[in-house]
């Protein structure tokens, strides 16, 4: 990443990493714990192409980490945040309230330009 356009809005550092449409999903069923490759696919409702490419992304970034398991003849893989990962916890905390915040304000169907604003009379 260009360090200027960085200094200008590190904002952008952040979703370079974490931004589109499948990340997010990923990243925030990754709170409750570590997750096979499966559960997160059901979960996202992605194709496994797709999916394996998010996560491959995110292993690159150091954000989540993946563990191949042998359970008897079976083999599956884990993946979790690495210790790096965890420290967007409190970020995506934060965008997850504003984003409930936010939704709760659109189903008001008020003017965005009036909410908390006081009428003079």
């Amino acid at each position: 990443m260009d360090m200027d356009k960085m200094h200008d809005c590190p904002v952008m550092a952040t979703i370079e990493v974490i931004g589109g449409k499948w990340k997010p999903r990923i990243l925030w069923r990754l709170r409750d714990g570590p997750v096979t490759f499966g559960d997160l696919r059901r979960y996202v409702g992605v194709s496994e192409k797709v999916l394996s490419e998010n996560l491959a992304a995110l292993q690159r970034e150091g954000i989540v980490s993946r563990r191949p398991l042998k359970e008897g003849d079976m083999v599956y893989v884990e993946y979790d945040y690495t210790r790096y990962g965890r420290s967007l916890l409190p970020v995506l905390d934060a965008m997850g309230g504003w984003g409930l915040g936010h939704a709760g304000r659109k189903s008001e169907r008020s003017d965005p330009d009036l909410v908390g604003v006081r009428r003079v009379s």
